[in-house]
């Protein structure tokens, strides 16, 4: 066996052995759609009255919206107050997929190269958003850049990167939507590893 292939073996078993730390019972693929959808949704409330607020702010050329201040009030209430309820969400969804960072190898293919890369845009942007928002309701601008263009293009990264991410795991979600799936108590990396790793997980 060559040094790079027994490199590899150790990791691979000190990677098992992390996954095996870290597990716990709720770090399951049915807790991670299940946060997952109540996160999506809270984007989209998001996204939709942030959109609103956009719009009325710079019209589209014939575009007309209702400037009645109390829909305006309830939009952009909602809008903060489900843009700050993204914060324990989005933690929650880092928690339960933590694992999944100790897979060894990390990339196997082309596909998991451009899959890990929108994960790393959605994740990142999804981070920063909520962020500078909540830093925006105290107008207070710590940064170089304008934060309502910044936001707004922020919010179509995110909207896209969540599109792109729920094409990807479409199956998984499916498989894990309802509370009586099957095997609704998996591990989130039981669907990607081995039966060697799961050996090597559980010893």
């Amino acid at each position: 066996m060559s040094v790079t292939d027994r490199v590899s073996s150790a990791l691979e078993q000190r990677m098992a052995r992390a996954r095996g730390l870290l597990a716990a019972p709720a770090r399951t693929a049915r807790t991670t759609v299940v946060i997952g959808r109540l996160l999506a949704a809270a984007f989209v409330v998001c996204f939709l009255t942030g959109l609103y607020s956009h719009l009325l702010q710079e019209p589209l050329p014939g575009m007309r919206f209702p400037t009645w201040p109390e829909l305006y009030a309830v939009t952009q209430g909602l809008h903060v107050a489900v843009g700050i309820a993204i914060f324990p969400l989005l933690l929650g969804k880092l928690w339960t997929v933590f694992p999944r960072l100790l897979l060894w190898p990390p990339i196997g293919s082309a596909v998991e190269v451009l899959e890990r890369a929108s994960i790393a845009l959605l994740v990142s942007s999804a981070l920063l958003e909520p962020v500078i928002g909540l830093v925006n309701t105290y107008q207070w601008y710590p940064w170089p850049f304008p934060f309502r263009q910044t936001h707004y293009a922020l919010a179509w990264v995110i909207v896209g990167s969540i599109a792109l991410h729920v094409a990807v795991k479409l199956p998984t979600i499916v498989r894990y939507w309802r509370r009586g799936s099957a095997a609704h108590d998996r591990s989130v990396t039981d669907d990607d590893v081995t039966d060697d790793e799961r050996s090597a997980t559980d010893g």
